[in-house]
């Protein structure tokens, strides 16, 4: 346990080695800034998508700093030498996600609930639950693909990588919804009817089982992610 905190408080070393003040200011200068325009426009529809995409796509570069610190000037043959067990290592950045996850809740869920606040004067709990699930889902699965990666290839090669699965993806679901939608139209419309259906039974059951469904698709992300992660890493040469 020694050894993940070491390796946990080495990578906020390395994160915040351009200086701590830089980076409160991106942690707290993009949700002050939201709030500021909420509180001048009083309208709360941009809010969720902003705080989500916005405070996402910031904290997603946070634990991807340690490695592009690690590859300046080589640096990454230092993790041959630290008295910190390669495990403890990738645990320990694992946990800088975990930490990252934390922030990303507490800033949705204050841009979100501020909104509301300006719009009704009332917090809806259940809608707040749904945006900071859905940060959290999303940030899960972009950090879960990827850490390996980065720990597979250079950092750059890396985000080239995760484009291209990005845009492979959209391009497979694309072109199976064309197909699907000359040759068997009656399946797309089976589809799209189950979809809505599943969502009016979900809303009606409240934010239990979305929020059970996100815990269960986080977890099995991240653990899917650690496995590969220790696995390229463990037999890796610096």
């Amino acid at each position: 346990m020694t050894g993940i905190w070491r390796a946990f408080g080495l990578d906020v070393r390395r994160i915040t080695s351009q200086g701590v003040f830089s980076i409160l200011v991106l942690l707290i200068g993009f949700p002050a800034a939201i709030i500021l325009l909420g509180s001048i426009s009083g309208g709360v529809s941009y809010m969720p998508g902003a705080a989500i995409g916005g405070v996402s796509a910031m904290l997603a570069l946070l634990p991807l700093n340690a490695f592009t610190f690690e590859q300046q000037g080589q640096n990454n043959w230092m993790n041959g030498i630290i008295p910190v067990r390669r495990v403890h290592q990738v645990i320990g950045r694992y946990l800088v996600v975990g930490a990252c996850m934390l922030i990303l809740a507490l800033e949705v869920a204050v841009c979100v609930s501020t909104g509301m606040l300006f719009e009704s004067g009332l917090i809806q709990f259940s809608a707040m639950a749904i945006s900071v699930l859905t940060a959290i889902v999303m940030y899960a699965l972009f950090e879960s693909v990827m850490i390996p990666l980065c720990y597979r290839f250079m950092y750059q090669k890396a985000l080239l990588t995760m484009m291209l699965i990005c845009i492979g993806l959209g391009a497979a679901i694309a072109a199976i919804f064309a197909l699907l939608a000359k040759l068997a139209p009656a399946l797309i419309d089976a589809l799209i009817s189950w979809v809505a259906s599943s969502v009016e039974v979900m809303s009606g059951a409240g934010v239990v089982w979305p929020a059970l469904g996100g815990v269960v698709l986080t977890t099995a992300a991240v653990a899917a992610s650690l496995a590969v992660s220790l696995r390229i890493y463990l037999v890796k040469e610096f």
